[in-house]
């Protein structure tokens, strides 16, 4: 199989998300009012995931997609019945949504969560503030949604719009963000939002 682009790989993840959570996959339109495109981007799109040889449609049928896997996907699809597909999300520049569908990178597998009513993401972290917690750059944590958190919890939260990966101190009324790196200081007095707790952590170990 040949390599994709990001955005290829997007729409190919999108396809197959639809067809788990639907048992069926979405249609050109729906594609492409997930991504903001023209049906006929759309086409070219799943054109060249064809031609990569990722994905099989079935001509004259709004639904026909199929995406095809290596030995190794299939084999892990059969064995991960108690698993579910999470939203990976980029770096967020000030100003923009970080739940914007545009943001999203791929998705990570993830155990079910037993409860189920606990909304999870993904985010891929930028720099070295959380070193000290044992957080690097290129790191991706799991996330719960959440508004709330506990003192010497680590949270995602929005500062100026821009989402970021701190320890909450919540002592002496008021409430704080702070970096586990010496280099950088706590940010006490600027307004935040807490949008997640970090309930895990993953990182490809050639990253460091």
């Amino acid at each position: 199989m040949d390599k994709l682009t990001l955005k290829q790989k997007r729409i190919l993840d999108f396809i197959e998300k639809h067809r788990v959570e639907n048992t069926y996959p979405p249609t050109l339109k729906e594609i492409g009012d997930n991504f903001g495109i023209t049906i006929g981007t759309v086409q070219d799109h799943i054109y060249a995931l064809q031609k990569k040889g990722h994905l099989e449609r079935k001509k004259d049928i709004a639904r026909g997609f199929r995406v095809i896997k290596s030995q190794e996907e299939e084999f892990f699809d059969k064995n991960k019945t108690d698993t579910e597909l999470i939203p990976l999300y980029g770096n967020v520049a000030a100003g923009e949504p970080i739940f914007a569908n545009d943001n999203i990178q791929g998705y990570i597998t993830m155990e079910k969560n037993s409860k189920g009513h606990n909304i999870r993401f993904a985010l891929r972290i930028k720099g070295d503030s959380m070193i000290d917690s044992g957080i690097y750059d290129g790191d991706i944590v799991i996330v719960r949604k959440q508004d709330t958190a506990e003192d010497g919890e680590i949270v995602i939260a929005l500062l100026d719009d821009e989402a970021t990966v701190k320890t909450l101190r919540n002592k002496n009324i008021k409430a704080y963000l702070e970096a586990s790196n010496s280099k950088y200081k706590s940010i006490i007095n600027k307004p935040f939002q807490i949008i997640g707790k970090v309930i895990e952590l993953r990182r490809d170990y050639n990253v460091i």
